[in-house]
């Protein structure tokens, strides 16, 4: 069980056995020692959870709308798909946040490792719970799946959140790779006319039929392309600390500017800023990000990945 949703049954249960014990009879002793005794052992069981976190990646996912049956069941068809495309859009996003490399197709490196199974239904709609199962043990620090689902229902939130804000810098940065997947998960929720609520970590997120359009639209209307361009010019200059630059194609009136790369270390870094690397011309290799939105102009981002410096011509 999630620790959130055993708090908040918990905390439901706490209130009720206070209620059933104010309205008791003052002469009704039996009954009242019963309910305090149970209401004791509730709340020290809520205490011991206060502090408790969740350090393997764990997430319910309940739906409702057409093709749910009450508390009963749901469509079959619906219920696999759903749950497949969330699986598939946290494996990428897992491979994302690990810091390896999510080509931009083929199949995804050691992906049984982002695996979660279905432990078991949750009701109040109709959903499961998804847990990740590890013979050794529990941990104890997060595990890289439990940081990946923690990032999953960020993005999700993003998408379907009222901020446009929000939903802009998110998609400034993500994988075309994950940007596709979520793309697939909300077309999913949104052809079948469903709702959903995801419980993560200390999130509890609903999601009606204006959120599911809100992010379906918006995935449905953006696009993200990379590739990778070499350019000649001068470069301006480089801030180590922000691991940013700035670059003069040759003959180009507008600059290029951006993130440096990882594979630039700090030391590295610090030589370009002090040794006058800047002023000199290079031929740069870079990674460009295009992000298109419905009615918004292209964006661009640039990440510079090597310097080969040109001799004199």
């Amino acid at each position: 069980m999630i620790i959130k949703l055993e708090r908040d049954q918990m905390g439901a249960e706490l209130a009720e056995l206070t209620t059933l014990i104010e309205s008791l009879p003052a002469n009704d002793y039996l009954s009242r020692l019963g309910l305090e005794s149970r209401r004791d052992e509730v709340q020290h069981k809520f205490m011991t959870l206060v502090d408790h976190e969740e350090y393997r990646a764990k997430v319910a996912l309940y739906f409702g709308g057409e093709p749910v049956f009450g508390s009963k069941g749901v469509k079959a068809d619906f219920g696999s798909k759903a749950v497949g495309s969330f699986q598939d859009l946290l494996s990428k996003v897992w491979v994302a946040t690990e810091g390896g490399q999510l080509l931009p197709m083929g199949p995804i490196r050691d992906r049984s490792a982002a695996q979660l199974h279905i432990t078991s239904l949750v009701h109040g709609s109709f959903g499961f719970l998804l847990e990740e199962l590890d013979a050794q043990g529990e941990p104890m620090f997060k595990t890289a799946l439990c940081k990946a689902a923690d990032q999953t229902a960020e993005y999700i939130a993003s998408f379907a959140g009222e901020s446009e804000d929000s939903f802009s810098s998110v998609i400034e940065d993500l994988n075309p790779r994950v940007f596709q997947s979520l793309r697939e998960f909300f077309g999913c929720i949104h052809k079948s006319n469903a709702t959903f609520r995801l419980v993560e970590g200390t999130r509890d997120l609903k999601f009606d039929h204006l959120a599911v359009e809100r992010a379906w639209s918006r995935a449905e209307n953006s696009n993200i392309d990379e590739e990778q361009t070499q350019v000649r010019g001068k470069l301006l200059g480089v801030i180590p600390i922000g691991r940013r630059f700035e670059f003069q194609p040759d003959g180009g009136a507008t600059f290029i500017e951006g993130k440096v790369g990882e594979q630039f270390s700090n030391t590295y870094l610090e030589r370009i800023s002090t040794q006058q690397f800047a002023g000199r011309r290079w031929n740069a290799l870079f990674h460009k990000r295009m992000i298109a939105k419905t009615g918004r102009p292209l964006a661009e981002k640039f990440t510079l990945l090597e310097l080969d410096e040109i001799g004199a011509e």
